[in-house]
């Protein structure tokens, strides 16, 4: 059974008009409502084993959806952020009040749109993958409160250090994307987007997956292997290095900067620093409490299994 999506994007013709207008998420969206619809239509005839195929096809599409929303995210969202961040302050003496809010709640609203973004994606991946118990509501609250506390201390440091270093702030930036895109291809054995089958013959797939997950580790960490062991010791590494350059680029902005006698000074230095340690407290109840394998031992639950192997790999996700 070919999707819609991979009918369309093998088409050469097709295929640019399609990514330049980005409707890569809108045809997925669409594969998601189709299987949905098919799922259902199955269950009401009693044909129980095509409701199972088409409820898996949909999570695996809902899952690719969920990746390309993070990529969106990270990719478009974030800079726009912290562009907005650094236009008001840099003119807060010649913008309105009006215009101070809207653009505040502009940022406040896409910043609750990427953890919400984040949440959604780990939740749907383990619908997706099989012998994955789900996610649940609490754990799904302390991801979204994990996500949004890391994104905010994130963009505020960053924004902070663009206003007295914007050059040296994208020299920073371009330098972290190619560190993590040699520690993701080289250390971290990126699976979850490779076909096993596949996986010795796919190195250039991987490395432009290692580079595009790359720019999203400028802002947050999302785990390329799922399954894999070392999780804490990649949490460790990464947010290590993220704290000492939010430190770096706020210590940066507060002593070179010209913000020293405004009402936000220590306000911002606050919140660029205290919402990652608020942020890592969440990440630790939630593996410590919340997550499905510490519910599935307390419990003694049976976990989610899919119907079939949804192993999948970058062309899948692209089209």
């Amino acid at each position: 059974m070919q999707r819609t999506t991979q009918k369309l994007l093998s088409n050469r013709l097709l295929l640019p008009f399609l990514l330049i207008l980005q409707m890569a998420p809108v045809l997925r969206y669409y594969d998601v409502l189709k299987y949905a619809l098919k799922s259902r239509r199955a269950a009401r005839k009693g044909n129980y084993d095509d409701q199972k195929n088409y409820y898996v096809l949909m999570a695996k599409e809902d899952s690719y959806v969920s990746l390309l929303r993070i990529f969106e995210c990270f990719l478009e969202a974030v800079p726009q952020q912290i562009l907005q961040i650094c236009i008001v302050l840099v003119e807060k003496k010649h913008g309105s009040t009006l215009q101070i809010v809207h653009q505040s709640a502009a940022i406040a609203s896409s910043t609750i749109g990427i953890a919400w973004a984040m949440a959604s994606y780990h939740k749907n991946v383990r619908i997706a993958f099989e012998n994955r118990k789900n996610i649940g509501n609490t754990g799904t609250v302390l991801q979204f409160l994990w996500h949004i506390m890391i994104t905010v201390s994130r963009i505020l440091s960053i924004s902070l250090a663009a206003i007295v270093w914007p050059q040296s702030t994208g020299i920073f930036c371009m330098v972290h994307w190619l560190l993590m895109t040699f520690w993701i291809f080289k250390y971290q054995n990126v699976t979850f987007c490779i076909p096993s089958n596949r996986f010795e013959e796919s190195r250039i797939m991987r490395f432009f997956f290692s580079t595009i997950l790359g720019l999203v580790y400028i802002f947050t960490y999302l785990s390329p292997s799922e399954g894999q062991g070392n999780s804490k010791n990649r949490y460790l590494g990464y947010y290590g290095v993220f704290l000492v350059e939010n430190i770096v680029a706020v210590v940066i902005w507060a002593n070179t900067g010209t913000d020293q006698n405004q009402w936000y000074y220590y306000h911002l230095m606050i919140g660029s620093i205290a919402p990652f340690f608020i942020g890592i407290l969440f990440m630790v109840i939630y593996y410590k409490f919340f997550h499905p394998h510490t519910t599935y031992k307390y419990n003694n639950a049976e976990p989610y299994t899919n119907t079939n192997n949804v192993n999948t790999s970058i062309s899948d996700i692209l089209g």
